[in-house]
């Protein structure tokens, strides 16, 4: 049933962003690293693979393969020579344990789930629901999305308090994609709506044929 996996994927409902870094140095981690910028990453043993809208570049500092968490910015952000131009944004993507898959079996029930008392304390960055304000949630063809406002202490310093999330299942996993703007170049309703969307279509295509 759906409602007894949700203690399972809770955890993974929560996110939005592990990593400690600044926004500044998390922008500019890649150029003096040593590894190279990649658009995709493997996750676990190989049979999901995360990416970020076009034009967005992992940060190998900031992502977790072996936990399923990836991070991307703006390639030309990261100084990646010939990058294309993209939205200044953060995008998080986290995948759960194998068979935590639950948007699909029942994408209303999630969505309802969402829109009750417990979905602030999931969706919280904090787990407090009295910093979150659920803006609105939309029941889609292959995703559930949300638009909310969280005042708890970001992560990430300087991302700005407004999000767009979708939850969506690949390869038999709960998979949570996370938007952000920063307060220096805040993204705007569509703007944030947009990219969202286009995060989704891309973690779909990419997971459409088995990694190799």
């Amino acid at each position: 049933m759906l409602f007894a996996k949700m203690s399972v994927a809770g955890a993974v409902i929560a996110l939005a962003g592990c990593s400690g870094l600044e926004s500044d140095a998390l922008l500019k981690a890649l150029p003096g690293g040593v590894t190279p910028a990649a658009t995709s990453l493997e996750m676990f043993d190989g049979t999901v693979r995360a990416v970020g809208p076009v034009g967005f570049c992992a940060d190998p500092d900031s992502s977790s393969p072996k936990r399923g968490f990836a991070m991307f910015a703006p390639c030309s952000t990261l100084e990646v020579e010939g990058a294309a131009v993209a939205m200044s944004a953060l995008t998080t993507i986290q995948f759960g344990p194998e068979q935590s898959a639950i948007v699909g079996q029942d994408a209303a029930g999630f969505a309802d789930y969402l829109r009750g008392g417990n979905g602030p304390v999931v969706l919280s960055r904090s787990g407090e629901a009295d910093t979150v304000k659920v803006i609105e949630i939309r029941e889609l063809d292959d995703h559930v999305a949300v638009y909310l406002r969280d005042k708890a202490p970001a992560h990430i310093e300087g991302a700005q308090e407004s999000e767009w999330r979708a939850f969506l299942d690949i390869a038999g996993r709960l998979a949570t994609i996370s938007v952000r703007g920063l307060d220096a170049a805040p993204l705007n309703d569509n703007a944030g709506a947009a990219l969202l969307e286009q995060a989704v279509k891309a973690l779909i295509a990419a997971n459409s044929q088995p990694a190799t």
